[in-house]
């Protein structure tokens, strides 16, 4: 199957949360902020990921098969996309056993990311001009 290449301009929403499910991406130029909303619906970042690492595969190994958090180009991105269905050939190849232990800790994020951003109620989470990021009041 030939590449798929995809581009995304800053501040461009790649996956919405909440969406359902259908490829993965690996970043190949830019970087992203992976993002969950807290119960008021602000959006609190979590995670930022650069070149080399690979997004969106979460709902691949649980049963909800939704996006558990948006993520957002944070300066022009190019990913490389890998649909479902090539990744679920893969992963069926692959032991009963190790399935269900990355379906597990799949969940265990899923859960923890969600009791993460619900602690952000009065405090958000902002990025600074270096790259760093700090906790500073939700108003």
């Amino acid at each position: 199957m030939d590449k798929v290449i995809q581009h995304f301009s800053k501040g461009e929403v790649v996956i919405p949360e909440g969406s359902h499910g259908d490829r993965v991406y690996r970043i190949l130029s830019g970087e992203v902020l992976i993002c969950k909303k807290n119960p008021q619906g602000k959006m609190i970042p979590i995670a930022k990921l650069s070149v080399g690492e690979i997004f969106g595969e979460m709902y691949l190994f649980d049963t909800e098969g939704s996006r558990s958090a948006s993520v957002i180009a944070t300066n022009d991105l190019k990913v490389e996309v890998f649909f479902e269905e090539e990744i679920k050939a893969e992963i069926s190849a692959v032991a009963p056993e190790l399935r269900q232990m990355l379906g597990s800790f799949s969940s265990r994020l899923r859960s923890t990311t969600g009791s993460f951003a619900g602690l952000f109620k009065e405090k958000m989470i902002v990025e600074l001009p270096d790259g760093t990021m700090r906790v500073t009041d939700n108003r």
